[in-house]
Order: C-alpha cells, then sequence, then structure tokens
C-alpha cells in the first residue's frame, strides 16, 4: 500500500494485543489515538523511543488521547525485552507486517544509514537507561511511522520516520492533540 495522507480514512483492523485482548481501531471511533509503529523490540532507537512513549502515556490519557503501539517483533520477544514496564495501552505484535503494509509503512537501506548518525545521541540514551543489546527478530530495514487519528478515524497527520530513530515529535502531539499552553510549557523544559 501507498503512504497514508491527512484526510485519508485511517484503515481499520483487528490484532491482537500482548495481553490477547481484540485490538480494533473501529474500537477507538469517537476517540483520539495515536498509533504508532516501532521496528523489533530490541532495537535500540525503539527502545529510547518507547520509554519516552510510556512516560508520556499519562500525560495523554489524562487528555483523552490513547496509544497505541505496533513492534514488527513476535509476542513472546516483545515481553521479553519490553513487557517489563509498567504499560498502561496495547502492544501489538506485527511479525508479518500486516499492519505496516496496510499503513505504507516501508523499509529502507538509506534510512538505515542516515540513522546511524544518530548514533552519539543514541549511545549515551542506551547507556543511561541500561539497555542490552540481543538479536533483532525482524527487518532491519523497517523504517518507524506514527499516525495521530481523530474522532472520526481520519488521519489528522502522517509522519513516516526518515530514518530507523526518527518518529514524530512529542511537541508535535501535543500541538494537534492537546493544544493548551501547558502542554507547550511542559515541552520547553
Amino acid at each position: 500500500m501507498n503512504k497514508l495522507s491527512i484526510g485519508d480514512k485511517a484503515p481499520d483492523f483487528t490484532m491482537k494485543d500482548l495481553k490477547g485482548v481484540d485490538i480494533k481501531l473501529s474500537y477507538y471511533q469517537n476517540k483520539k489515538v495515536i498509533l504508532s509503529f516501532f521496528r523489533f523490540a530490541t532495537c535500540p532507537f525503539c527502545t529510547v523511543r518507547f520509554a519516552r512513549l510510556v512516560q508520556e502515556a499519562q500525560h495523554y490519557s489524562d487528555n483523552g488521547v490513547y496509544i497505541i503501539a505496533v513492534f514488527e517483533s513476535g509476542p513472546d520477544y516483545i515481553k521479553k525485552y519490553i513487557n517489563n514496564q509498567d504499560i498502561n495501552f496495547p502492544i501489538i505484535a506485527d511479525p508479518e507486517g500486516k499492519l505496516y503494509s496496510q499503513y505504507g509503512v516501508k523499509k529502507s537501506v538509506l534510512g538505515i544509514m542516515l540513522g546511524m548518525m544518530r548514533l552519539p545521541t543514541l549511545m549515551k540514551a542506551m547507556f543511561s537507561s541500561g539497555y542490552k543489546m540481543a538479536k533483532p527478530d525482524s527487518s532491519m530495514r523497517r523504517i518507524p511511522a506514527d499516525f495521530l487519528i481523530d474522532q472520526e478515524q481520519t488521519i489528522i497527520d502522517s509522519y513516516y520516520g526518515k530514518d530507523i530513530g526518527d518518529h514524530i515529535p512529542f511537541k508535535r502531539i501535543d500541538q494537534i492533540f492537546v493544544n493548551d499552553a501547558t502542554s507547550n510549557l511542559r515541552n520547553e523544559i
């Protein structure tokens, strides 16, 4: 599938989360959703971003925004490396890449090379968080993507990463979904 754009209808899906619960996008009708596609569970860039998303989850929940995270890893792999955190949003394992295809999330060798320029920042974050290296269980070439979906299930922002460490900035999510003075101040600190 081609990339999705602002104004497109978000493709509905039904997938099980790590707890075995059916997650269907249409269940979130009349709600705001951040649909965030990661690479594999031990991707160092994704580990850092995912930890920050977990930190921000309460802020978004307080503002009526729901999060759904998708990893290209298998469920056991995700549980082993990610699920030891206190997470209050669904995580979907998509090792076959079905959702990635539905949402036009691509793979790119150039994206790997561009991501390597982020290495100094990544190394600092990895060492401060106690990251442990492990073999990837899915494509090294997958590039992350994020979609902001409104109450009518319309994409109001589609963010396709330029490289393996590129996700939508939290400030941009706040400007679209939270849009208040508190969120702008919070992002400046």
